[in-house]
């Protein structure tokens, strides 16, 4: 009720408050930048391509680079067991379709209409490659340096684990299933990259 009262205020009173602006549909792209399929490799280009063309911000996803995205579009597309073409495009989550449907909506002239709603692209997105990440959407990750691994430091005290051998704690189990040593970083994936924090969003 606060917040209506203080939205509903004139524009120029100092406490106004602005409607929040209607989360507007992203454009999404599942693809793969792999060269070992050419026709694959090759729609997926084309896609990109057309959906930059059309002056849209495109969520940009490669499955080859991150396997989390494979199991996002598996869900996405119904859990299918089998294989999958790419590319695949989705608008918020509305599916479009493949290659051939964004092939055919873009010579018809319907593409630019089934976009409009999107969050469009901002004038320094179109201009070149992004500079930390060169347009391939993923950096080594900070944490562990790409590696996928962090040492922690073991934090117990020496008395304290004659304390626990003491008390008949099996030592094996503490040294193994404790917090310390070589542990998977937290913040990668099984490549050791995350997304770029730049163009990624």
């Amino acid at each position: 009720m606060f917040r209506k009262s203080m939205q509903e205020l004139s524009p120029s009173h100092p406490y106004h408050l602005k409607k929040p602006a209607k989360e507007k549909d992203r454009v999404i792209v599942y693809f793969t930048s792999l060269r070992g399929v050419r026709k694959t490799y090759e729609d997926s280009c084309y896609v990109r391509v057309i959906l930059k063309g059309a002056g849209v911000r495109v969520d940009e996803r490669d499955v080859s680079m991150h396997s989390g995205f494979k199991e996002e579009l598996k869900q996405l597309l119904g859990g299918c067991g089998g294989g999958f073409s790419l590319p695949r495009v989705f608008i918020g989550k509305k599916y479009i379709g493949g290659a051939e449907e964004v092939r055919r909506l873009h010579e018809e002239g319907q593409l630019e209409k089934a976009v409009e709603g999107c969050e469009q692209a901002e004038a320094e997105d179109g201009g070149g490659s992004c500079e930390a990440c060169g347009d391939i959407r993923f950096v080594p990750c900070e944490t562990c340096n790409g590696s996928c691994k962090i040492y922690y430091e073991e934090e117990e005290e020496e008395d304290e684990e004659l304390e626990d051998e003491e008390e008949g704690l099996e030592g094996e189990e503490g040294i193994n299933g404790g917090d310390y040593g070589f542990q998977r970083c937290p913040d990668c994936n099984e490549n050791g990259l995350i997304r770029c924090p730049i163009c990624c969003y």
